[in-house]
């Protein structure tokens, strides 16, 4: 089934026991990961208990047939809820998804499947939106101005604080339009305003309106564009700064996310200005020229091994002693050496 939006909040917040399979999709992928995240630690609190989670790639399940049904099969050591999670899913784990579906083993396993803004021709699509009880699809679009200026109110709300419209048309001006890094931004605009009942235009310049968020942006851009110089004394800079490994991770999943989207309609015919102008939400006007050339030169299949390896390495920052700062360095090296 595929839920209106009206209907998906109260379905996060109390989902259907008889959905076994959940596909959150679109353009909006911070909004993607935040809806997942959601129901994740509603399904499993503890989100580093290896026996209770089992975390795929879409790339990583299309090496094996049978991945996808022994996963969901298999019962938790201890007991409780399994919960199954496809990060980065792609059209050809399709195939396994309709298997699962058409045979789903007992139990109360959950699958969550991350996926980018599929069209309407997508068959992972037309098989969470049948009318199967068991499978569900929630679509993740970009907000409009009044609906996200609305979100940037609940999320200081949620905060305990309170701001005016001139303050909430401001940080609806300056904040990324990817859900994940604006709840990020706005989280950092509470702690500075601790033991405040509301925010200012004052705090929101004080706080955000600085060099770090344009800086991880540039970053981001040197390392698609290959620059490694530039790009490792520019990560040296953020990191001396106290920026959370994780938050530059997530930002290059969301440039290659975009830039995936891009390739995907310059191979089905768009030039490449063209698949540029289609993202949405639109691409900064000073992006657009070396987007543009980075979506000429990074194929599909380095984009998808990149986001591989970007989510692997996410996945190693939060659950073993891997040294953050290590990690991102040396892989933000290699991605700008790849191509």
């Amino acid at each position: 089934m595929k839920l209106a939006t009206s209907q998906i909040n109260a379905f996060l917040k109390s989902p259907d026991p008889a959905v076994r399979v959940i596909l959150f999709y679109g353009p909006d992928a911070g909004l993607v990961r935040e809806r997942a995240d959601q129901m994740a630690i509603k399904t499993v609190e503890d989100q580093n208990d290896p026996f209770r989670i089992a975390l795929l790639t879409g790339n990583s399940l299309s090496e094996s047939s049978t991945r996808l049904y022994e996963e969901m099969a298999a019962q938790a050591l201890g007991g409780g809820k399994r919960l199954v999670r496809i990060q980065h899913a792609i059209e050809s784990n399709a195939s396994a998804l309709g298997k699962l579906v058409a045979d789903m083993p007992l139990g109360d396993s959950l699958l969550i499947i991350e996926a980018g803004d599929l069209d309407k021709r997508s068959k992972m699509r037309a098989i969470c939106e049948s009318n199967d009880q068991k499978v569900c699809a929630i679509p993740c679009y970009v907000e409009d101005a009044a609906a996200r200026q609305r979100t940037i109110g609940d999320i200081l709300q949620s905060c305990g604080l309170e701001a005016s419209r001139e303050t909430i048309a401001l940080l609806n001006s300056i904040l990324p339009p990817d859900r994940i890094a604006m709840r990020s931004e706005l989280e950092k605009l509470a702690m500075y305003a601790h033991g405040q009942t509301s925010v200012t235009v004052d705090d929101v310049n004080a706080v955000l309106n600085n060099a770090s968020s344009a800086e991880m942006d540039n970053l981001i851009m040197l390392i698609a564009g290959g620059d490694a110089g530039k790009a490792i004394a520019t990560l040296d800079h953020l990191l001396a700064e106290q920026i959370a490994p994780v938050s530059i991770l997530r930002a290059a999943q969301r440039h290659f996310i975009r830039l995936q989207l891009a390739r995907s309609s310059l191979d089905s015919g768009s030039s490449a200005e063209e698949a540029i102008k289609k993202l949405q939400p639109p691409v900064f006007w000073k992006s657009v020229a070396p987007m543009t050339q980075q979506v000429r030169k990074w194929r599909a299949d380095k984009i998808e091994k990149v986001l591989q390896r970007l989510f692997e390495a996410e996945a190693a920052v939060k659950s073993t002693g891997t040294p953050a700062f290590t990690l991102c360095s040396q892989l933000m090296l290699q991605i700008s050496s790849m191509r």
